[in-house]
């Protein structure tokens, strides 16, 4: 069995194949023009279903192949490509365990991709609120887990989040534990995860803790192409069969050959070089944070020593409050130099290494932080602790198709949000379609964008909400 089965199909396709006399219509880059001078001999493979290559729908060839290499690696049951990001996998994740108009349970701080699976699949989400500390969500905890099991005894699945956008993790086995003492499915999103299984200075990943089904971005951490994504199945309950037929249903029969020949690649590479090249990232990381801790105003934040945290050394969320500048600010500095952060804050900014850093220059970036005008005496808010969760009266796939309205904030009040209000990144509504804009969101979202953050979801600073009888 070839090791690259993806990419060895390509290059033979490549090599033997003498006219294309179908799809795409660059024809492998045959005619010079605009798209060959970006991409050059890289068109070659960008094929279709023909030869060697199957189908992403109902793969039996190389794809078939390449998912069943990552699930030996990563050792677990089954592991399915997708095209379309760790967001078809939430999806399809969610609609596998679930049946329509189920009960599931949610960490507030899920990324919104949850959202479309509770829509399709008519869900009703009970929310639970994540621990806060300094401005960072941690994730919830052991006992408000067990708090919303006992409330909501029908709920059919459970979903979890390792590690936070910010690369927190807390005591994942215990919650799926409690998760599967409910009966209930377990869903983790390890979108920011698939380098965890790698190198034992990283936090556990979830794919040795037996949840039902883990997710992972793989282009956020991985050499990738972006939006390429793999999910695995961790459970014999489940056929291919069962839960390509919901992936299917978000999962474009078009896929790029490029993005499936990159996760191939992939798999190849972390077999080889996964521990020895985070070993040399991770090591790169500490000289950064050490350098930059030395030679500038800003400091490492780290999450509360108690707690059963752990954060992921490649995720560096930096602290500005001692430069008397905020994050926003920070994050455009650094742009005029040629560095662009993984996502600002109020107070901070967060720098994402990989383990393609492994050689990364850690001088020019110093300098550069060094170069940071420090206002005396700048006072730099926290990021505005979250409002209380509003009230769900109507569910999110009701709302979301109800006819609705554009109205400014004075009138969205008391109101129910028929879109969802988020800040992206981290893509974590603050409001679901089917909830209650109440004061507590609105002066949220006040203080938050009068401090210089953005939100999706409002249109000029207006509301979408169901519309009124």
């Amino acid at each position: 069995m070839s090791f690259t089965p993806i990419v060895s199909a390509l290059r033979e396709l490549a090599a033997r194949e003498e006219h294309s006399l179908h799809m795409p219509g660059h024809k492998r880059g045959l005619t010079t023009g605009l798209l060959f001078d970006w991409l050059g001999s890289a068109l070659q493979y960008d094929q279709t279903e023909v030869g060697p290559l199957d189908s992403i729908h109902s793969p039996d060839g190389p794809i078939r192949r390449s998912e069943q290499l990552v699930a030996a690696l990563y050792g677990v049951k089954a592991t399915y490509f997708t095209t379309n990001g760790s967001s078809a996998g939430l999806i399809a994740s969610l609609l596998a365990s679930t049946q329509p108009g189920a009960e599931i349970i949610v960490p507030r701080n899920m990324h919104k991709s949850i959202l479309a699976g509770i829509i399709l699949g008519d869900l009703w989400p009970h929310f639970v609120k994540p621990v806060s500390e300094g401005g960072y969500e941690l994730g919830i905890t052991p006992a408000s887990l067990q708090a919303a099991l006992a409330a909501h005894p029908q709920a059919q699945a459970v979903l979890l989040l390792n590690p936070t956008y910010e690369g927190v993790t807390c005591n994942l086995e215990q919650l799926v534990n409690l998760a599967k003492a409910a009966n209930c499915r377990v869903i983790v999103d390890e979108a920011h995860g698939a380098h965890f299984a790698f190198h034992p200075a990283l936090p556990k990943s979830a794919v040795s803790i037996r949840a039902d089904w883990v997710v992972q971005s793989a282009h956020k951490t991985l050499p990738v192409l972006t939006g390429a994504a793999w999910i695995h199945r961790l459970t014999d309950d489940y056929s291919d069969e069962h839960f390509r037929s919901r992936l299917n249903l978000v999962q474009s029969t078009s896929p790029s050959w490029l993005l499936l020949g990159s996760l191939d690649l992939a798999q190849e590479e972390l077999r080889l070089h996964g521990y020895s090249w985070l070993e040399q990232a991770i090591a790169r990381a500490e000289e950064l944070v050490a350098a930059i801790e030395q030679n500038t105003p800003l400091v490492r934040w780290l999450p509360p020593a108690t707690g059963d945290y752990q954060q992921d050394p490649l995720k560096i969320n930096l602290l500005t409050t001692a430069t008397g500048r905020s994050g926003y600010e920070v994050a455009r500095h650094l742009g005029e130099y040629g560095y662009h952060v993984e996502m600002a804050k109020p107070h901070a900014v967060l720098l994402t290494l990989t383990m393609a850093d492994g050689a990364m220059p850690i001088e020019p970036l110093v300098d550069c932080l060094a170069k940071l005008p420090s206002l005396e005496g700048g006072a730099v808010p926290q990021s505005p602790p979250p409002p209380p969760l509003p009230q769900l009266c109507l569910s999110p796939r009701q709302a979301y198709f109800a006819s609705a309205e554009t109205v400014v904030s004075k009138q969205a009040r008391g109101r129910i949000a028929a879109r969802p209000v988020y800040a992206y990144p981290p893509g974590v509504p603050l409001v679901y379609p089917g909830e209650v804009i109440d004061e507590n969101l609105l002066a949220y979202v006040e203080e938050l964008t009068s401090r210089g953050g953005y939100l999706t979801g409002l249109q000029e600073g207006a509301w979408v909400v169901v519309a009124e009888a």
